[in-house]
């Protein structure tokens, strides 16, 4: 293939990823708004006095600001060597990830944009495709891309672990030891789960 073939299909490639990732995340803010539950107010203002709206949800914001851009840039840059059968084992190790931390998120008994009363909301359902696209993108990075630098390798791994960090509701943990928020029943920092899902990412990174 022609070098500047090569060039715009990368280009289009990293661009569909961008687009469809954030397009994702977009529509999940628009689906917690039309819930009421897209910022504090909203929430209260339905009646549930203690929750997590969507806003306050950085994972989200990591989704937005790391996750997708990320995703695009090594779809761009890879997804010509990614063969058929390696890329569908990605897609289905995306969708079971997907679907099991889905299953895991209704274990909180924390009213959230994505769970309430132990069920996916249309916002979490969306969560899901976001995800398994996600998980399908860094499966096929870490495990099928071949001659990757170090450097990328820790930095993406590095950027992943802030965001397993922020994700696993720990900066909120820390905002209520301060006592900055008083809306937000969950207790993060003293979650054996969310240290459990940081600490093998530290390790990566170490490594």
């Amino acid at each position: 293939m022609h070098s500047q073939t090569k060039s715009r299909y990368s280009r289009s490639v990293a661009a569909g990823t961008l687009v469809c990732l954030e397009g994702l995340v977009v529509l999940q803010g628009w689906l917690a708004y039309s819930d009421q539950f897209l910022t504090v107010s909203q929430m209260q203002a339905r009646g549930v006095a203690q929750g997590l709206p969507f806003v306050w949800h950085f994972g989200m914001w990591g989704d937005l600001l790391v996750i997708s851009p990320i995703a695009a840039y090594i779809a761009g840059r890879y997804a010509m060597s990614w063969r058929l059968r390696n890329t569908l084992i990605s897609i289905a190790v995306g969708l079971l990830a997907a679907i099991l931390l889905s299953w895991l998120f209704t274990r909180s008994d924390v009213p959230e944009a994505h769970v309430q009363n132990h069920q996916l909301t249309l916002t979490g359902l969306t969560h899901g495709f976001y995800m398994a696209i996600a998980f399908a993108v860094f499966t096929q990075f870490f495990i099928f891309t071949r001659n990757i630098s170090d450097l990328l390798l820790r930095l993406v791994s590095a950027f992943l672990l802030i965001h397993v960090f922020i994700g696993t509701h720990m900066i909120l943990g820390i905002l209520k030891e301060a006592h900055w928020i008083n809306w937000y029943p969950g207790q993060p920092l003293e979650s054996k789960t969310g240290y459990r899902r940081v600490l093998p990412n530290v390790v990566n990174c170490m490594w």
